[in-house]
């Protein structure tokens, strides 16, 4: 069938040439059964920055050849949720390949809103590209803490890249990260020495880019969603120095990429003195492309003052 605005989710999700990636289009919850008889037209009205045109435009690339991957394998059901969306680029302009993470709170990975559509635009300009589907908070994070496992997962799906190389037609050293928001957030600790690729023994990517990320939850208002966000990322007896690990402008060094951060001003959700931070850390390594509205989530913001930020961001990188 054919996806419009009208389109219900229900039919997106029992749609046969999406099954392989159905449950990875939001991971984390049950967005899709609480949801089902919503139009796209509806999901814009509650959430204004999912356009639903991108959404089509994410959905429509899956028309054509893509492979779902189990990061982890095995039967354990936490990491068997673990997924690599191989995108490849219908005409292969660029050896460097791009790993896309969602945000979605630590809650939930929004790929069909966040990765997708823009991995979709990078596959236009000749980039191939992975959506990465990371573990979320569930229950016994609230307790525990669920850092470090989003960046687990990256290792880990890295390493899945690698072991598959000549299959997926890349180079493993040869890479980007992009994330968003709370993606954004494990994206940015990839950089650094103590939580990222280094800490791996994984190589650096080329570059980052980051949508509207999340940088540190001290910049997050006191209040319950404060709280909220950090029990399920730190556990039920977080503390100020747990904040301050996994806040990423504390662990820029000398050898941190250069990162291309796409903001909006009006953004209600992620403070403008996260990517302050980074830009004063990094300096001439770090260009921010802003607009005064444009909210948070958007995605590939079409719709947005920022339309067409990642053919900018395409060409920052390819200038490196």
């Amino acid at each position: 069938m054919e996806f419009t605005e009208s389109t219900q989710l229900d039919e997106i999700y029992h749609a046969a040439h999406l099954k392989p990636i159905r449950d990875s289009l939001i991971s984390g919850g049950n967005f899709f059964a609480e949801n089902a008889s919503l139009s796209l037209t509806q999901i814009q009205d509650r959430n204004p920055t999912w356009f639903a045109e991108d959404i089509l435009y994410g959905l429509r690339r899956l028309e054509s050849p893509y492979m779902v991957c189990s990061v982890y394998g095995g039967e354990n059901p936490r990491l068997s949720a673990v997924k690599l969306t191989f995108l490849p680029a219908r005409e292969k302009k660029h050896e460097t390949f791009v790993i896309l993470l969602a945000g979605g709170a630590y809650g939930a990975v929004c790929t069909m809103v966040e990765s997708l559509p823009v991995a979709a635009r990078l596959n236009a300009l000749g980039y191939n590209c992975f959506c990465l589907n990371y573990r979320t908070a569930v229950k016994e994070d609230f307790v525990h803490g669920l850092m470090p496992q989003p960046l687990d997962d990256l290792a880990a799906a890295w390493r899945y890249i690698c072991g598959h190389a000549g299959e997926f037609g890349v180079d493993p050293e040869n890479y980007v990260v992009s994330g968003f928001s709370a993606g954004g957030h494990t994206a940015s600790l990839w950089g650094t020495e103590k939580l990222g690729a280094r800490k791996y023994g994984i190589p650096q990517p080329k570059c980052l880019i980051l949508g509207y990320p999340l940088i540190t939850m001290d910049n997050a208002p006191d209040g319950p969603v404060k709280k909220y966000m950090c029990t399920g990322m730190f556990g039920a007896d977080y503390s100020s120095e747990d904040i301050r690990r996994y806040d990423t402008k504390c662990h820029i060094d000398a050898d941190y990429p250069p990162v291309f951060l796409v903001r909006a001003l009006d953004d209600q959700t992620i403070s403008q003195k996260d990517g302050d931070g980074m830009k004063a850390a990094l300096g001439e390594k770090c260009r921010i492309l802003q607009a005064e509205t444009g909210g948070h989530g958007f995605g590939l913001g079409s719709a947005t003052a920022l339309a067409g930020w990642v053919e900018q961001a395409a060409k920052w990188m390819e200038e490196l």
